[in-house]
């Protein structure tokens, strides 16, 4: 596994309770931490399981809806944060976290790689 990978797989790690905690906050329950958790940890072992597939198994066809749930939960979630966090924050209408700003599109390009090796170890089942 290349040295950018187990950075990455780092800050996932060490970013995850700052999530959780957001999220617990943002919604004021239970359901969307815990769904951002398994998200999060199913990235990391897609991550596992592309690098390293005999630690990280992952053969069956129920891998394919894993990973529409990680890709699902994070987008659905990306859309709640959008609205929900600048009224949280109080934010003025010139901040930069505004809903229709470009900023957004940061969180998105820092899980490409997970998504990026999710969906190769999904080709990997398809392809057998």
């Amino acid at each position: 596994m290349p040295f950018w990978v187990t950075l990455y797989i780092a800050f996932m790690v060490i970013s995850l309770p700052v999530g959780v905690y957001m999220l617990r906050r943002l919604e004021n329950d239970w359901l969307h931490p815990v769904g951002g958790l398994v998200s999060t940890l199913l990235s990391i072992a897609f991550i596992f399981a592309y690098w390293m597939p005999e630690a990280v198994p992952f053969t069956a066809n129920s891998t394919i809806l894993m990973y529409i749930f990680v890709l699902f939960w994070d987008f659905y979630t990306l859309l709640r944060v959008r609205t929900k966090l600048p009224e949280y924050l109080e934010m003025s209408g010139d901040s930069q976290l505004q809903p229709d700003s470009a900023t957004w599109l940061f969180g998105i390009l820092l899980m490409a790689p997970a998504y990026y090796f999710g969906a190769l170890v999904c080709l990997r089942i398809l392809t057998g």
